[in-house]
C-alpha cells in the first residue's frame, strides 16, 4: 500500500463529512442483503450501527500514520474479537459492501484509482485486525455488553442538554486539576466540552454528530495512565452527581466511558504514537504532594 493510497482515502472520508450516516445506512443495507447472518455481528439500532461505521472509517482515515498505529489497529481486532465475535472471514462481506456503498454514494467520483486506494488500505488495516482477533479469546456469550454504548441512556440522562451542563462542569474542574489539568494546556475548554457531548450522545443512543477521530487516535501521542483515568473518572462521577442524576444513572455513564480505556492506557513513552516529525509525547507527571481534587478520589506522591 503507497503513501498516496492512504492520502487518497483520507481525503475521501474527508469529503464524505456530514453525508457519513447515508453512506452508513447504504452500507449496512448491502451488507445484511449479502450475509443476514451477519446480523447478529452488525446489532443495535441505527445509531448504534452508524457509531460502528463511523469507527470504521475513522481507523481507515488514520491509516496513512500505519506504521506507528499498528498497536491500535489490533487493539481494535482485539475488541472486535472478544466483544462483537468478529472472525477473519467476515471482513470479505465487509469490504464488499463498503465498495458498493462507496461506488453509489460518490458516482462517478468512485474512480479506479481511488477504488484501488480503497482496496488496499482496507485489506492492509484488515490484516492487523485479523491477527488480532485470532489471537483474542473468543466472546464469553451472546448477551455480553456492547463495549462504549448504551442506547437507552441520553433517555434516562435528560437528554443532550444535561450531558453538556455535565461535561461543562466536569471540564471547570479538571483544567484546574493539578495533575491531570497537564494535558490541556493551550485547549479551549468550551469546545472541548462541545465535542465531548457529540461523542458521548452517539455513545447514549443520540444522533452521531461527533466528526472527530476516535479517542485512541486523538491521545495515540499522550502518556496516559490507568491511574490518570481513574482519578478523571473520579471527577467525571463528581460532576455527573453534582447534576443530581442517580446512582444507577452514574454508573452506566461510566461504564460506557470505560469502554474506550482500553485504548487509551499506555504503561511507558515508547507505546506514544507520535503523528509528526518534532513532535514529543504529551506526559503529565504527578506533582509532589499532589491531592486530586475530586471527592471520591485522593492520591498522594511520596517522592
Amino acid at each position: 500500500m503507497s503513501l498516496e493510497h492512504r492520502r487518497r482515502v483520507a481525503a475521501c472520508i474527508e469529503d464524505i463529512g456530514t453525508d457519513i450516516n447515508r453512506l452508513s445506512q447504504n452500507f449496512y443495507r448491502h451488507l445484511l442483503q449479502d450475509d443476514p447472518a451477519l446480523s447478529r455481528v452488525f446489532s443495535g439500532n441505527t445509531a448504534a450501527l452508524n457509531r460502528k461505521f463511523f469507527n470504521m472509517l475513522a481507523a481507515l482515515k488514520n491509516v496513512k500514520h500505519l506504521e506507528k498505529i499498528e498497536a491500535s489497529i489490533q487493539q481494535l481486532g482485539e475488541r472486535h474479537g472478544c466483544q462483537y465475535a468478529v472472525l477473519a472471514e467476515h471482513f470479505t462481506p465487509t469490504k464488499k459492501a463498503l465498495v458498493t456503498a462507496l461506488e453509489e454514494h460518490l458516482g462517478d467520483g468512485f474512480s479506479a484509482e481511488l477504488r484501488q486506494a480503497w482496496d488496499a488500505v482496507f485489506d492492509e488495516v484488515a490484516d492487523l485486525m485479523k491477527v488480532a482477533i485470532s489471537a483474542a479469546p473468543p466472546a464469553e456469550d451472546d448477551s455480553a455488553p456492547v463495549t462504549g454504548y448504551d442506547g437507552d441512556l441520553l433517555q434516562a440522562i435528560g437528554g443532550e442538554e444535561v450531558v453538556l451542563r455535565i461535561h461543562r462542569r466536569f471540564y471547570d474542574v479538571i483544567f484546574e486539576e493539578p495533575w491531570l489539568g497537564k494535558f490541556f494546556r493551550g485547549k479551549h475548554e468550551t469546545t472541548l466540552a462541545r465535542k465531548q457531548t457529540e461523542f458521548m450522545v452517539a455513545a447514549f443512543g443520540g444522533e452521531n454528530r461527533y466528526r472527530g477521530d476516535t479517542p485512541a487516535f486523538v491521545h495515540m501521542h499522550m502518556l496516559i495512565t490507568r491511574e490518570q483515568l481513574e482519578v478523571r473518572e473520579a471527577l467525571l462521577r463528581d460532576a455527573i452527581r453534582a447534576e443530581g442524576l442517580s446512582e444507577e444513572i452514574v454508573e452506566r455513564w461510566l461504564r460506557v466511558d470505560r469502554g474506550f480505556w482500553a485504548g487509551l492506557v499506555k504503561t511507558s513513552e515508547e507505546e506514544c504514537v507520535l503523528k509528526c516529525f518534532g513532535q514529543y509525547p504529551v506526559v503529565a507527571k504527578m506533582p509532589q504532594g499532589y491531592v486530586s481534587v475530586a471527592n471520591t478520589s485522593t492520591a498522594v506522591d511520596d517522592g
